[in-house]
């Protein structure tokens, strides 16, 4: 019977230290589980936190690669104390004017809003109807009713200018563009009198920083270069840096000129924010569209790429162009078979932002383009309006 006993103990004690043995190998198990669930998570959370640094280190670079192609221009102007050098667009050697001219006369009104962003004033503008218009957007008021001020003439034609007339104002400074016959007409008159003339050849944003260093400086107001020009830099490079790199649309970019329509380029500035913008625009696919800024319009071309969005820059407003569009191809069945015809997906840019030269508002008008072309992107950044 003792025997007995003695088993029967020796059983239960064998049972409870195998229970015990049990318990406590569940326990690390759970233990060494929790760990490793425990490590799994940080090494998770880990790897996202390295993947957002990454993206934001991305998207630093970007920037400032972006800042750097920007201001390739800009970065060629020097200045000294009492002097700016710069190359204009008369030719290829690099022309120096000096510092505060006093008597500023500005014969194109897209560059005389510039000056005066920049911190200076004319005695001789352009004025007529448009110009008038530009000057009441840009810097507040129609400075063509401004005391002592010139009308100098009424178009920014060269051919129709009095250059004896602009003369007469005896400036220290003139101020024009290539364009129109403008420089051509008055730098041998100028030259005579000993007047300096500054040719001026802006298309796109990185013009406008370029020129913008160029009459801050002469101005004698260096300061606006950070505040105004910066920091329309900071906003361009925001709304681009936000620019998705796949899904992008294709798009055909029309120009509505006062007596035609026709296709933009890369070369123009419209053409040029839609390629940084990564869409791709089809005319820079047509033949001899190097090194062309605007192309005949051929609507079988444009047919057989069927773009996804149309883009008309105006140059006299939305409802000119519009009805310019409607009288060419209004019932013409190859634009109404078009995809971006059909759905609705035809646009018509303000004149202000694409056509005008926008100046420190740049990034307005590339906002609005990176609405046109990503309508289901929510772009975080906003500009001022």
């Amino acid at each position: 019977m003792k025997k007995v006993l003695f088993l029967f103990l020796c059983v239960l004690m064998l049972v409870g230290m195998f229970s015990l043995a049990s318990c406590g190998t569940n326990n690390n198990d759970a233990s060494d589980a929790s760990d490793t669930d425990s490590t799994d998570q940080s090494g998770s959370e880990g790897a996202g936190s390295a993947s957002s640094n990454d993206d934001s280190s991305d998207k630093e670079a970007l920037k400032a690669s972006l800042k750097a192609e920007f201001l390739k221009l800009a970065d060629e102007v020097t200045v000294s104390d009492d002097a700016v050098t710069f190359q204009d667009a008369s030719g290829d050697t690099s022309v120096t004017i000096q510092k505060n001219p006093q008597k500023v006369v500005n014969l194109y009104a897209s560059f005389t809003t510039l000056w005066y962003e920049a911190g200076g004033t004319v005695v001789g503008c352009i004025g007529g109807s448009s110009s008038q218009e530009l000057y009441e957007e840009y810097i507040g008021r129609d400075i063509t009713a401004d005391e002592g001020m010139t009308v100098a003439a009424t178009s920014s034609s060269g051919k129709k200018w009095d250059t004896e007339t602009i003369l007469s104002l005896q400036p220290d400074l003139i101020i024009c563009s290539t364009a129109m016959s403008g420089y051509s007409t008055i730098q041998s008159p100028a030259e005579a009198a000993n007047v300096p003339v500054i040719a001026v050849s802006y298309n796109d944003f990185s013009d406008y920083l370029k020129w913008f260093k160029v009459f801050c400086n002469l101005t004698g107001h260096p300061e606006l270069w950070e505040s105004v020009a910066m920091k329309a830099l900071d906003e361009v490079v925001e709304v681009l840096a936000e620019i998705p790199e796949s899904g992008n649309p294709t798009v055909f970019s029309m120009f509505s000129g006062s007596e035609s329509l026709q296709a933009n380029t890369a070369s123009t500035v419209v053409g040029g924010m839609i390629q940084a913008m990564n869409a791709v625009n089809i005319v820079d696919e047509w033949e001899n569209s190097t090194g062309a800024e605007r192309l005949d319009i051929n609507l079988e071309t444009v047919f057989a790429a069927d773009p996804d969005i149309i883009l008309v820059q105006c140059h006299a407003g939305a409802d000119a162009a519009r009805e310019q569009v409607a009288e060419i191809y209004g019932d013409n069945p190859v634009w109404q078979s078009l995809k971006a015809v059909q759905n609705d997906r035809v646009f018509y840019l303000e004149k202000t932002l694409f056509h005008n030269k926008p100046n420190s508002r740049f990034a307005e008008a590339y906002q609005k383009l990176a609405e046109i072309l990503y309508p289901d992107i929510e772009f975080s950044f906003k500009t001022a309006e």
